[in-house]
């Protein structure tokens, strides 16, 4: 069988990445997502990736370590994302876009590597750490090339934290997460995730500031199932999907 109609079948397989904002810095969730489709880019505002803190504890700049963060999540399933989870950092709300894989791949977007560091398990974190050490004490780790690697390396596991009093997990290699290193530059067509209820406000919004770069975007709500992600994508209203 051919490989593109094998990977059709696979609905745990995404055609789609999944950029989700959240509320911050004076700024609502809804308001980000209006602002990146007026400017059409995705600003990098966060350093990810096994080289912040250790770029942080030589007080140089983590700035090259900024990323642009999707899921590979299917469209159906990205409500988990949206939910409160336990230990995580950031908490995202149902708004966003979605972009097709190529779309991403074609301007530098990649999956995130994970490395297992429980202990005993970490025989590739530790070479990994030592080589990043010996880059930040070289005179410009800016300007090496380890730093396009480490954005989008991320860790994995658990255990005891060195003072033996206090456990760690870090697991969210289930999140599927893909990295575009820097500011992502959106062109072409794309899915606009939002709410239900503030699908008006933001077509209003784009026809206000005559935003035209994106022509019809459709609107899907992450809360939908499947099927009513079909019918709105197919341009049904929504009173006429249901079973009754």
């Amino acid at each position: 069988m051919d490989i593109q109609r094998l990977l059709a079948r696979r609905t745990d397989l995404s055609t789609f990445l999944v950029h989700l904002t959240k509320s911050g810095d004076g700024q609502s969730a809804k308001n980000r997502l209006i602002n990146i489709l007026r400017t059409h880019m995705i600003e990098a505002r966060n350093p990810f990736g096994p080289a912040v803190q250790r770029l942080v504890n030589a007080e140089q700049s983590t700035d090259s370590q900024n990323c642009v963060c999707f899921t590979e999540t299917p469209l159906e399933h990205v409500h988990i994302l949206t939910s409160e989870i336990d230990d995580r950092d950031y908490h995202f709300e149902p708004y966003g876009i979605a972009i097709t894989k190529k779309q991403g791949r074609r301007v530098g977007a990649n999956p995130v590597w994970y490395l297992d560091i429980t202990p005993g398990h970490n025989w590739l974190t530790v070479p990994l750490e030592q080589m990043i050490d010996g880059a930040i004490a070289g005179e410009n780790f800016a300007a090496h090339p380890l730093l396009r690697l480490t954005p989008f390396i991320e860790q994995m596991g658990r255990g005891q934290h060195a003072d033996g009093q206090r456990g760690y997990m870090k697991e969210f290699w289930w999140e599927r997460e893909w990295r575009h290193r820097g500011n992502f530059d959106i062109a072409g067509k794309l899915i606009v995730l939002c709410p239900v209820a503030d699908m008006n406000d933001i077509k209003q919004a784009l026809a206000a500031e005559e935003i035209n770069w994106i022509a019809n975007p459709s609107f899907i709500d992450p809360q939908w199932g499947l099927e009513q992600i079909i019918g709105g994508l197919a341009g049904y209203d929504m009173g006429d999907l249901g079973a009754f």
